[in-house]
């Protein structure tokens, strides 16, 4: 695949998640349709840090739409969403919808990795 194609379909992948993050952070603190993003909270006995969770999603998804910042964007954003999945396990709920975006987050990344983009088949040849 070429760079820029390359490119632009991670730029998408991880743009989708630092949406999703956004939205959802916004979402749970406005309290407007995210009953069960809530409900979740309150069977993981998270329900007090309501205003914690959201506005650590809301900045792990705009560390991610900022290029300086991508990388500690990604590090927040994998912890979340790996929280995300625990806080789903604690009530034995499904972890699909976490687990999903955050393998699309890895993803998004990966393709933007140098190892990827490199012209040359033997990336490890080179400093």
């Amino acid at each position: 695949m070429k760079k820029s194609k390359t490119k632009i379909i991670s730029n998408i992948l991880i743009g989708v998640v630092a949406v999703v993050l956004i939205l959802a952070g916004t979402l749970k603190l406005g309290g407007i349709g995210a009953e069960d993003m809530v409900e979740g909270l309150e069977k993981a006995r998270l329900i007090q840090h309501l205003t914690l969770v959201s506005i650590l999603s809301i900045a792990c998804g705009i560390l991610l739409l900022i290029p300086m910042t991508k990388r500690l964007g990604f590090l927040m954003a994998s912890s979340y969403w790996g929280g995300a999945i625990v806080a789903h396990l604690t009530y034995n709920d499904s972890v699909t919808m976490p687990a999903t975006f955050l393998a699309i987050l890895w993803f998004g990344i990966f393709l933007q990795s140098n190892l990827v983009r490199q012209k040359s088949g033997n990336s490890m040849s080179q400093p």
